[in-house]
Order: structure tokens, then C-alpha cells, then sequence
């Protein structure tokens, strides 16, 4: 009877029951179906990012530069212009690694991982006058590498070597002057040929991907007389966090409702935003816009679903 005198109300519950009429091998096949598009648009996008990712910053010279320890297998260089001297810059580098000055980077990230990281920001008196052959921890007890290279306000360089003594990884940083006021840092990790797995080798490359690129922004921000912000890193993760909250929502709209296709373009977009916040490294206002499209698209998916009961 409800429904003669009020025929949305009948159209609402047609819909809602249709919705709820989905079986579980028609979800199924949306939920695989969307994860291998999910995956898809992961290693699309990577690949496509992958050139810039591994020379971000860097000029031709810079990559193409040779350096002490350079190894033969893969490797990798990125760079950034900092606003300061090589003499202002090279203290924060000599007191590089774990128990020392830190790595500058994700520091809650690595200790998530048991890494033990706690990044200085301010110049450390003890640590700065290392000699070839020092130790440098990566992590708390993992101290493989040591000290390769050092030429005061130009070059410090680690390097692991194995038990036969055979080099396997090089970590080098440089520094050259621009002009009175202006230096690049360039940043290059190598690896000698089989050094280590493919698949280690791919997952070091992708997050040091992320890892470097906070490096090398807060080496700078230090060196040029600034400090580390917690409230900065803390709406980078929230932006993060809210663009996979997004894709989350759409997915399971994908898998809940008849109409599917507008989630799932929602949900794809979700991962090329979560991409983009992982490693281009956009400024915070990008990573809020990013957010706020993403929202809108649910906030239109909801008004079309609303729109279809309607009529």
C-alpha cells in the first residue's frame, strides 16, 4: 500500500533489494576483476614514472658522472640544489647512518620495521670526524657497510663488501658547488652484478624511491636553516591515508551495487592518486587537491545512485 501512494519509496526498495540480490560469485568476479585492473594500473603507472624515478632531480651530467666505487649492476642517481655551501652542507653528511645523524628520511617508517632510526636535526660534534673503514649501521646490529671514501666537502662514500671482500653495494653522496651561495647533492646508490636478488633489488628500488626523495627534501631544508616538521609529515600520511580510504569506500561500492562502473573508475583513480602521493612527491596543497577530487567523485557517485532511484 506504501508503495501506491508513494512510488519512489517502491523504486528505493526495488533498488535496495536488487543490491542485496548480488551473489557471491558475481562479487567475487568484481573483486578479482578490479584488483587485476588495480595491479594493472600499479605497474603501468610505475613503469611509466620508473625513468624520471630513478634520476629524479639529476641532470645528464650528474648521471652519466662517474664516481669513486661506482659497481657495475644497477644503480641509480638523484640530486638536489640546495641553497648553502659544501661547507655548511658536509657536516650533516659525515654523521650519516643508524645511531649516528640517522638517514633523514621516514624515520616512524623504518622503526615500523625495527630499524632503530632517529634522524638528527642539528649537527652532531661527536660524529663528525669518521675515517675510512668506520662502520656505518643501516639498522640497529646490521653494520655491513663502512666508510669507502672521504674527501672533505666533496665526497662520502659507504661501500658493503662480503665475506670474500668483493664489493656489493656503494652509497655515495657529492657534493658540488653552483655558485657562492648555491650546491648540488647528488645521491647515487650501485650494485655489483648479482649482488642481490632481482626481486630484492626491485623492492629496494622502489622504496628507496620514496626514501630518497625525504632525504635529499630534508638534507635540504637542514642544511639551508630550516627544521623537520611533524605536523608536515603528519599531513603527508593523512593525505595517504585518505586517498586509500577512498579507494577502499569505492571498492566495496563496486562490490555492493548494481551500478558498478562509476566505483570502479572512483576506485582506479584512487590508485593513480595513491601512486602520485607515493612517489612524485607532490607539495601539500597538490596531495589536498588530489583528496578533494577524489571525494567529489564519491560525493557524484552518491547523487547519481540517489538521481537513478528517482526515475
Amino acid at each position: 500500500m506504501n508503495t501506491l501512494l508513494n512510488p519512489a519509496a517502491g523504486r528505493v526498495a526495488v533498488q535496495d533489494a536488487s543490491n542485496a540480490a548480488l551473489t557471491f560469485g558475481a562479487r567475487l568476479r568484481r573483486a578479482l576483476g578490479g584488483f587485476a585492473l588495480a595491479l594493472l594500473v600499479v605497474a603501468l603507472g610505475y613503469l611509466i614514472l620508473r625513468p624520471a624515478l630513478l634520476r629524479w632531480g639529476a641532470t645528464d651530467a650528474e648521471v652519466a658522472a662517474a664516481l669513486p666505487g661506482d659497481l657495475a649492476g644497477q644503480r641509480w642517481t638523484r640530486a638536489v640544489t640546495i641553497d648553502a655551501t659544501p661547507a655548511e652542507i658536509w657536516p650533516w653528511l659525515v654523521q650519516w647512518g643508524q645511531g649516528r645523524g640517522g638517514w633523514y628520511s621516514y624515520d616512524w617508517l623504518e622503526n615500523l620495521l625495527g630499524f632503530d632510526i632517529h634522524s638528527a636535526d642539528r649537527i652532531l660534534p661527536e660524529h663528525q670526524n669518521p675515517v675510512v673503514g668506520d662502520p656505518i649501521c643501516l639498522a640497529q646490529g646490521v653494520c655491513f657497510m663502512s666508510v669507502y671514501v672521504i674527501d672533505p666537502e666533496r665526497l662520502f662514500i659507504l661501500q658493503g663488501r662480503g665475506p670474500d671482500d668483493v664489493p656489493f653495494w656503494t652509497f655515495a653522496l657529492s657534493l658540488a658547488p653552483v655558485d657562492a651561495g648555491r650546491t648540488r647533492l647528488v645521491l647515487r646508490e650501485s650494485f655489483g652484478p648479482g649482488a642481490l636478488p632481482d626481486a630484492a633489488l626491485y623492492a629496494l628500488e622502489v622504496a628507496d624511491v620514496v626514501m630518497e626523495q625525504k632525504t635529499l627534501t630534508t638534507l635540504k631544508l637542514l642544511a639551508e636553516g630550516g627544521a623537520p616538521s611533524t605536523l608536515v609529515t603528519a599531513l603527508e600520511i593523512a593525505a595517504w591515508l585518505g586517498a586509500l580510504l577512498c579507494g577502499l569506500l569505492a571498492g566495496w561500492l563496486c562490490l555492493t551495487r548494481q551500478r558498478w562502473q562509476r566505483p570502479l573508475l572512483i576506485g582506479l583513480g584512487a590508485v593513480v592518486v595513491l601512486l602520485t602521493l607515493t612517489f612524485v612527491f607532490p607539495p601539500l596543497w597538490a596531495r589536498a587537491a588530489l583528496d578533494a577530487a577524489l571525494i567529489a567523485g564519491l560525493l557524484w557517485n552518491r547523487s547519481s545512485a540517489d538521481g537513478a532511484r528517482m526515475y
